[in-house]
This record gives C-alpha cells, structure tokens and sequence, in this order.
C-alpha cells in the first residue's frame, strides 16, 4: 500500500510542478497592443561587446573593453503619449497617423 501512495504523491507533484511552470510562461506571452503612432524615434548608443579577451603585457587575461558597437533602438509615441520600444522592422512600417500593432 506504501508504494501506491508515493506514486500517487510523487504523481500530484509532477502534475502541480507543471501547472506551475506553464503558468509561469504566461508572464512571457506577447500582449498585443494596437497604438496610433504620434511620433517615431531612433535612437543609437555606444556599448561594449563583452566576451572579447585580450593578453596584458604581464601575461594576464582581462576583458578588452576597447571592442565597442553602436546599439540601436526604435521607438514608436501613441497618442496617449506612451513610448514603446520596437523592433526595426515594426519602426520601418510605422507610419504617423496609422495605427500599429505591437507587442507589449
């Protein structure tokens, strides 16, 4: 009869820790929101790359803070006055006065 019930327990668990894990997944879902563009904006700034090494003269590795980019972001303005972070293709259709309809 013990074996039954660590099954069975065993079993609950497993089914609650997926329940828990699907629900989970719910706070990464796209809520899709549709915004009249009043205003669009590019912005770019200046980052550095992390991962690149570089040998110092004593021999040692540290990061090489010297190997930068340019990163760039593309904002759409509603006409409630929101920003909202797009993509580039999103700020590459967005066309002020038309509605747009973007992930949230």
């Amino acid at each position: 009869m013990i074996p039954i019930l660590r099954i069975s327990a065993l079993r609950i668990t497993r089914e609650a820790l997926c329940v828990l894990a699907l629900a989970g997944c719910t706070t990464f879902a796209c809520h899709s929101v549709t915004v009249t563009v009043a205003n669009k904006k590019e912005s770019a700034r200046l980052e550095t790359v992390p991962g690149a090494m570089r040998t110092t003269e004593t021999g040692r590795l540290e990061p090489d803070l010297r190997q930068q980019r340019i990163a760039r972001e593309y904002w759409v303005q509603g006409q409630d006055g929101a920003w909202y972070r797009v993509s580039a293709e999103q700020f590459r259709a967005a066309e002020v006065g038309r509605a747009l309809e973007i992930c949230n």
